[in-house]
This record gives C-alpha cells, structure tokens and sequence, in this order.
C-alpha cells in the first residue's frame, strides 16, 4: 500500500478530477481533492502527496502561493492548469519552479503524461 502514488488535485470544482478518474483508477494511484488553498495546505502537512495538480484559479494571481507549497515540500512537483493563458501568467507561474503549466482546452492526454511523468521522477 506504502508504494501506491497519491495525486493531489486542488480545483474549486470536480472538473479534472473527474475527468482523470479513470486515468488514475487504471495505474492504481490515490487520488486526494480540495476545493481551497487552505485545505490544500493542510493535506500537504498531514499526508505524504507524489504530486499535486494546482487550478490556476484558485491562485487568484497570488503565484506566490506556489512558494509556500515548495517551503513545506520542495521536490514535490506541482503542476498548474489553466483554462485561460496569457504570455504574462504563464511566465509568472512558470517562474516558481514548477513540473509543468498545462492549459486546459489543449485537452487531457497532455496532462495525463505530466502526472505519468512527475510520479515516475521523469523530467517533463
């Protein structure tokens, strides 16, 4: 049980959650889900957590959030998704050091080989 991976997914609403239950179901991963930045950070002190998936939204603008995350777990790697992209948020999410900056409409197998990728402690 010890080796199973636990996926984080911090959205306001169940939409990637849902939509990669099965993704995570076929590769045996745990999957965790918090609607808020503070339970997230309270998930992130009380479990051990191989990845988490970040929504965009729930940063607000506030990319210094994702500071805070890599202060309680630095090699974590944390993916962000976004609905909508500009040059100027991608840069500076981009700028915090995280896995990957996945935007949404592109479609979910792009993002699947990013969770696939940080799990297994491959670079993406």
């Amino acid at each position: 049980m010890d080796d199973q991976k636990v996926i984080l997914i911090a959205e306001p609403e169940e939409g990637l959650s849902e939509k990669l239950r099965a993704f995570f179901r076929d590769r045996g991963f745990i999957l965790l889900k918090t609607p808020n930045l503070k339970e997230t950070l309270l998930t992130l002190q009380e479990k051990r957590v191989d990845v988490l998936v970040l929504d965009a939204t729930l940063l607000e603008k506030d990319y210094g959030f994702i500071c805070v995350i890599k202060g309680i777990e630095p090699e974590l790697p944390v993916i962000v998704c976004a609905e909508n992209n500009t040059p100027e948020i991608e840069s500076q999410i981009r700028k915090q050091k995280i896995f990957y900056y996945h935007i949404k409409p592109f479609g979910i197998q792009d993002l699947e080989m990013a969770i696939s990728n940080a799990v297994n402690g491959l670079s993406h």
